[in-house]
């Protein structure tokens, strides 16, 4: 039977497609066009998120008898826009005597239907952006699609915030001067930590010096409710505890040093599939092929272990035993026999310990004795 393990993507060049939409409760338009280009400040989507419902009896301010009665000549505005307290809305009749339907605070003319004016409150304004290069592939209302090529690590935890910056590196033993972050000129970079964060004061000096966003490998736990708190994004490569990075994650990041970089530090949940990226764009090649997703485990298939002793370690399946193997602890279980990327090492590894990476199948092959 097919084995499916979890993917995380873990790639240095590949097609990057990504969905936009407006806030839930959020009312708005597209502001961009297929085929058009966007930089990271390009506003896609705009619109107003409500916070409260006002109801006008239009019928009886009107003075009608019945809602067939409100004509087109009536309406003075368009409906769906945002007006100001005291704009007339509807008016039967001319001069003093003319009856109308006015705003009574600032709010969206939502609606008119079966004789009643709906309006939304206190409309807060609400802007979606690309936050990477690439290029529109699809529009609809409210959903954008955006492509770009480039590098993608998915993580494990993210806080909720996104922002893009250059991808610079702090050594811990050169107190992050080495940036050049000391001056406030010098702000908005991302900023890859080399070690796990097991205090809440690189917080304050995120703050202090102006970083726009922060990649670390893992965080003590203790510290969730400030990293939620941050209003820069946080992405944790591997999760919580103390936990250092995979080679190839860091590899990955050190090889994109200085370049333009996207952080979207979606925090995880049960209730959806989106996960926390690090994207750092080329733009669109027709040439990229997207991860290979949702496929089961074969020969040739690079993976990435995820438990001790072998855990960050990328390997890639030699074979697919059909019966269990005793594997290093003494257990017999279902395995698969890998040779690891970083020497000439063979083992064999229970296939509850492998994640895909998202890479495509390779010419599978065996170690000469």
């Amino acid at each position: 039977m097919p084995y499916y393990p979890e993917t995380t993507i873990i790639l240095g060049s590949t097609r990057i497609i990504r969905e936009y939409k407006l806030p839930p409760n959020a009312i708005g338009r597209a502001e961009v066009s297929n085929g058009s280009s966007v930089a990271p400040d390009t506003v896609l989507l705009s619109g107003t998120i409500p916070s409260d419902v006002i109801f006008l009896d239009a019928v009886k301010l009107l003075g009608l008898r019945n809602a067939a009665q409100i004509t087109e000549d009536m309406l003075q505005v368009p409906v769906g826009e945002v007006y100001e307290s005291g704009v007339p809305l509807l008016v039967n009749g001319k001069g003093r005597r003319a009856k109308k339907v006015v705003t009574p605070k600032r709010a969206r003319f939502a609606q008119l239907e079966a004789g009643r004016v709906l309006l939304q409150t206190d409309p807060q304004p609400v802007a979606v952006y690309a936050l990477m290069e690439g290029r529109v592939n699809s529009v609809s209302e409210n959903r954008v699609v955006v492509e770009t090529g480039g590098a993608l690590i998915q993580a494990a935890w993210g806080n909720g915030n996104a922002s893009y910056g250059s991808l610079a590196f702090a050594k811990e033993d050169s107190g992050l001067e080495r940036l050049g972050l000391e001056d406030e000129e010098d702000s908005g970079q991302v900023v890859v930590l080399d070690e796990s964060i097991q205090s809440a004061a690189i917080f304050g000096e995120a703050a202090q010096k102006r970083w726009r966003g922060i990649i670390a490998p893992s965080m003590s736990s203790a510290l969730r409710e400030q990293a939620l708190r941050l209003e820069i994004p946080l992405i944790l490569t591997e999760g919580f505890g103390n936990l250092p990075y995979s080679d190839i994650v860091y590899n990955l990041l050190e090889s994109n040093r200085g370049r333009f970089t996207t952080l979207d530090a979606v925090e995880p949940s049960v209730w959806r599939s989106e996960r926390p990226e690090i994207i750092i764009p080329t733009g669109p090649s027709a040439r990229l092929r997207i991860p290979e997703l949702n496929v089961p485990l074969a020969v040739g298939a690079t993976v990435r272990l995820t438990r001790l002793p072998h855990m960050g370690r990328v390997a890639r399946v030699l074979n697919l035993p059909e019966s269990p193997v005793t594997v290093e602890n003494g257990l017999r279980v279902a395995a698969a026999e890998v040779q690891f990327s970083d020497t000439s090492e063979v083992a064999f590894v229970p296939l509850a310990n492998v994640e895909l990476i998202g890479r495509p199948l390779d010419a599978p092959s065996r170690p000469q004795p």
